[in-house]
């Protein structure tokens, strides 16, 4: 069958990831050490912050290496698929979301930002209602142009973003109608 995108990556490379994060961490830990007690005039705040920076080190350490090990011994495959039918979505990263869709039932691919730009999220919407969300996002190397591409060629009614990574503004249904209230609309 014909294929117009994937995209897979093993957990070993975020494994890696993961482990340079940890070396950066150990790498600030070490030079907030050496560098801090020269810049602050406050001793007694330096030795307070120093012993907090002393026991949350091995914690960070810990879960960043844990995690590591086991993405690396995992190393499950992030899967994103588009064929002339289907949608096909796999993401073992921590509870095997897997799902597949006709891409006859999209009608569009949303990318959204909550009004404090605190998160964003990738959802497709299908004619049913039913929303169903991808991570792309978070993967390194994935071209959302190409996926974008792929979508429309298979059903070229979809909606997509004109722009790939920019993010609507999402407001609550509470913030609309204070917006409208002061006619603060968009």
């Amino acid at each position: 069958m014909t294929t117009y995108f994937i995209f897979t990556r093993k957990q070993r490379s975020s494994a890696l990831l993961l482990i340079v994060n940890a070396g950066v961490a150990f790498l600030l830990y070490v030079a907030a050490h050496k560098y801090l007690p020269n810049l602050t005039v406050d001793k007694n705040a330096l030795i307070q912050f120093l012993d907090i920076l002393d026991i949350a080190i091995w914690v960070v350490e810990a879960i960043l290496l844990g995690l590591a090990l086991w993405f690396w011994f995992e190393n499950k495959e992030v899967r994103v698929c588009v064929t002339p039918t289907t949608l096909s979505y796999f993401d073992p990263t921590f509870n095997d979301v897997s799902w597949q869709v006709n891409v006859s039932d999209i009608t569009e691919l949303k990318q959204i930002s909550d009004a404090m730009q605190e998160f964003s999220s990738n959802i497709i919407v299908l004619k049913n209602g039913e929303k169903k969300q991808l991570m792309y996002g978070n993967y390194r190397g994935f071209d959302r142009r190409a996926f974008f591409d792929a979508l429309v060629l298979a059903n070229p009614d979809i909606i997509v973003p004109e722009n790939t990574y920019s993010y609507k503004i999402q407001r609550s249904s509470w913030a609309k109608r204070i917006r409208k209230k002061f006619g603060l609309d968009e």
